[in-house]
């Protein structure tokens, strides 16, 4: 049994040292969304809190934030992260409305060429600039479903926006990566273009197949998304796309992560009625590995008090900075048909992109491109945003939201 010592408590990196973060970060796991409903704030940012509490920089509980084994559970969340916001992009509002796309495209990339140019000018660095003028989708469907806005115009213009938004962020945080990782060489970068090129060929490949079977074998596609299959099937397959492109995105030489999200984006393309599997896939995830990852996000941060007293002003600029890129590009939703509290509303929830920040700090530091401390810088900017500008929507769009309907609940109360 080399290597494998059968109850040493030493197996796959899971030793005695990482007992202890495991219970706790466990604990927090499940006690944070109760937490945070109490207190009215997004799930992602108590977990993050209670990482920081347990933390060094907070009461030092947990030891090593390093530890391998709670690593590789937070390695493991940031995947399965990534995979489900591929696979929360609904295609079946974008197909067949491309000439709707070109406005949320427009949108995104000028809120990029105004976030980047910033950061440049202010010596951030284009990593910071893109963490800056990320959309992402989970905290704005959140809100949306929160104010019941699916399914109302409104709704569906704000998740198409941040939807096209997320596409081309991680569209930029893999040219970005590639662009950081060549370090100037010219050679390497095509190289690396060309590996990332093939990497979506294959992902289009594996679509028609997909799309092919599914028109051959609906049964089959049936049962994946189906309440009841014992043998959970759909789970299998969701999982094992994941798994399949992570490894592909290591033999391309591009950043495992993407691969998830290319999983999940096309699994939510070749199934557009995703019934029962969506939320199978989401309650694992959810349920453990991705607060497992914020948990472990917050015992690696270093706010002190110190920090606020050098980097406040920087972390208000940042703040600052990401409504601004956001704002300006959303006077063109006037063209959408969209109210002016309305506007504002859909770009307080465009500028607290918090899961994405998270996501591209944390790839920056490990590509060596932003350091430790700038990296907590724009992360604690995004906590504070997601609590801020979340909030200041839902007073503006309360005009939005739908009135109930009656019910015959309802009517005996």
């Amino acid at each position: 049994m080399n290597g494998v010592i059968v109850g040493s408590g030493d197996v796959a990196g899971l030793s005695g040292a990482s007992a202890l973060p495991l219970v706790m970060m466990t604990l927090g796991a499940i006690a944070m969304p109760s937490v945070a409903k109490r207190i009215a704030i997004p799930v992602a940012v108590a977990e993050i809190v209670y990482g920081f509490i347990i933390g060094g920089s907070g009461f030092n509980i947990v030891g090593d934030p390093n530890n391998q084994f709670i690593r590789f559970l937070s390695d493991l969340g940031f995947a399965f992260f990534l995979f489900l916001a591929g696979l929360e992009i609904d295609f079946r509002g974008i197909e067949g409305r491309l000439r709707e796309l070109i406005l949320p495209f427009l949108l995104s990339v000028l809120a990029f060429t105004m976030s980047m140019t910033i950061a440049i000018r202010l010596e951030w660095g284009i990593w910071v600039g893109l963490a800056i003028g990320a959309t992402s989708v989970p905290l704005l469907l959140a809100v949306v479903r929160e104010l019941r806005l699916n399914g109302t115009p409104l709704g569906n213009t704000m998740i198409a926006f941040a939807a096209m938004g997320e596409l081309v962020t991680i569209g930029l945080l893999s040219l970005v990566e590639i662009n950081t990782k060549a370090d100037g060489d010219t050679a390497k970068m095509v190289g690396d273009l060309s590996l990332l090129v093939g990497l979506v060929a294959a992902a289009i490949f594996v679509v028609v197949v997909l799309r092919t079977l599914l028109w051959w074998f609906p049964g089959v596609f049936g049962k994946m998304v189906s309440h009841d299959d014992p043998s959970e099937f759909g789970v299998r397959v969701g999982f094992g796309m994941m798994f399949a492109f992570i490894g592909l995105s290591i033999l391309a030489h591009v950043e495992p992560f993407l691969g998830a999200f290319i999983a999940g984006a096309m699994l939510a393309f070749v199934i557009r009625d995703k019934g029962a599997l969506e939320h199978k896939l989401s309650s694992m995830a959810y349920g453990f590995f991705v607060p497992i990852f914020f948990i472990h996000v917050g015992i690696r941060l270093q706010i002190t008090p110190d920090l606020f007293v050098n980097k406040g002003l920087e972390i208000l600029l940042v703040i600052f900075v990401m409504i601004l890129v956001k704002f300006l590009p959303s006077l063109l939703l006037f063209f959408h048909g969209l109210r002016f509290k309305e506007l504002m509303g859909t770009t307080c929830l465009l500028a607290a992109p918090l899961t994405l920040v998270i996501a591209i700090m944390e790839l920056a530091v490990h590509n060596g491109a932003v350091t430790t401390e700038m990296s907590t810088v724009v992360i604690t900017a995004g906590i504070l945003a997601s609590l801020v500008y979340p909030s200041l929507s839902r007073s503006l769009l309360r005009d939005a939201v739908p009135p109930l309907k009656d019910s015959p609940a309802s009517a005996h109360h």
